[in-house]
């Protein structure tokens, strides 16, 4: 089987300016019997070296696609202000150039694979081919969402640049190819459903998303004893991810309830240490401190598994976003039990107190971590069923094998 991915951003092993990694690892483990050619804007502007990287481990073919002029004299000038006039967001006016559509048309690819929501446009450029139109996201339901928020709802000036922003999304989303051939592919159930109530018409899938690299040497389906994941003494907590608009309303909540002086607090601190891994957390690590926790902060890891994979708990305090959370399947393929929202945990193979833990309210989290204590043993073996759900219904040979079922 011949594919051609068209994409916004080269594919790369990890996220390189933008969400290369997905891409990436829906191919590594494909099927044999499908071979890619990759034509990219490279709007994440991947170096060369690293290109050849990938074509080497994909063992697939990259071409580079130039920008068009006005894109990039837009970017230069800094004329971003033109979006205030332009009915849908301003990537989904750029088109693959008509010799390279000839030329991929003459190549005769059994399917045509376009990475990215807003090429929608390039998406009917290939009228009568086999097409998969991967998102992965809905930014309508996004912006949907933000709205619905408290800091958002509170802030004029952000909520009308939610609702401005919804309605560019929400347009170019109903506008997607009703087109039979067309298969609309996300990684987010709620979003696949959102766009499916938007438009009727559209043919939407949801395919799970896969986890990408684990440094644990465990694998689950051999047997292995679970003892070789025991938690540390002291237990060590992970909260990673930047402090932005994703984790700010729960984060600031459950940090609130950290910093109280009671004596499940003090139990908490006796036995736990904490550690923050992205960018932005410097004042709640300062109030941390302050009140006597034993909390570190890396802004920014070398290697971002290896770093996760010395921890046993991640928190995470999501409140916004759609789609599959990638830092929640980091921790749960590296063995670490999950304790998270709903939005956290939206989208992935596992079940409250069972392989994770969904808390209803931030408040809620130091009475579970006390809960832990009481048990550990439970709580491991739930790390390790997480892990084990990671690997049967997240795998990336699993996940890729259903999506290039759908050109057949």
């Amino acid at each position: 089987m011949q594919i051609t991915l068209l994409s916004i951003l080269t594919p790369y092993k990890e996220n390189y300016n933008g969400t290369s990694a997905l891409p990436y690892h829906l191919m590594v483990h494909r099927p044999k019997n499908v071979d890619i050619t990759i034509y990219s804007f490279n709007n994440n502007h991947l170096p060369d070296d690293k290109i050849k990287e990938t074509e080497t481990e994909l063992n697939v073919i990259i071409k580079k696609i130039k920008l068009p002029k006005w894109f990039l004299l837009v970017f230069k000038f800094h004329l971003l202000f033109i979006r205030l006039f332009l009915k849908y967001p301003i990537h989904h006016y750029i088109k693959v150039p008509s010799n390279i559509v000839n030329e991929i048309k003459q190549a005769s690819p059994n399917g045509i694979w376009v990475y990215g929501a807003e090429l929608s446009r390039v998406v009917k450029q290939f009228d009568g081919f086999k097409c998969v139109h991967t998102l992965p996201d809905s930014e309508a339901l996004y912006y949907h969402r933000m709205m619905g928020t408290r800091f958002v709802f509170n802030s004029p000036l952000q909520y009308w640049k939610c609702a401005f922003m919804y309605r560019k999304f929400r347009r170019m989303e109903n506008d997607f190819s009703e087109d039979q051939n067309v298969w609309i592919h996300t990684v987010g159930d709620a979003d696949a459903k959102f766009i499916k109530d938007m438009n009727p018409k559209l043919q939407v899938k949801f395919i799970r998303h896969p986890h990408y690299e684990t440094k644990t040497s465990l694998s689950l389906s051999k047997g292995e004893d679970v003892s070789l994941r025991r938690f540390h003494t002291p237990i060590r907590l992970l909260i990673a991810g930047q402090y932005n608009y994703y984790m700010k309303q729960d984060a600031d909540q459950l940090i609130s309830e950290l910093k109280c002086n009671n004596s499940r607090i003090q139990k908490l601190k006796n036995n736990y240490s904490l550690t923050f891994l992205g960018k932005g957390w410097e004042e709640h690590v300062a109030g941390l401190k302050n009140v006597g926790w034993n909390v570190n902060h890396i802004a920014f890891a070398p290697d971002y598994i290896e770093e996760i994979a010395k921890h046993n708990i991640q928190i995470s305090p999501i409140s916004i976003g759609t789609g599959t959370k990638g830092k929640v399947l980091d921790a749960l393929a590296n063995g670490l039990l999950v304790i998270g929202s709903e939005y956290a945990m939206e989208n992935i193979a596992v079940e409250n107190g069972k392989s994770t833990i969904v808390y209803q309210q931030p408040e809620d989290v130091p009475e579970i971590l006390e809960g832990i204590l009481s048990n550990i043993p439970q709580y491991e073996q739930m790390a390790m069923a997480g892990m084990k759900n990671m690997e049967d219904s997240h795998g990336r040979n699993v996940v890729s094998k259903e999506l290039f079922q759908l050109f057949d």
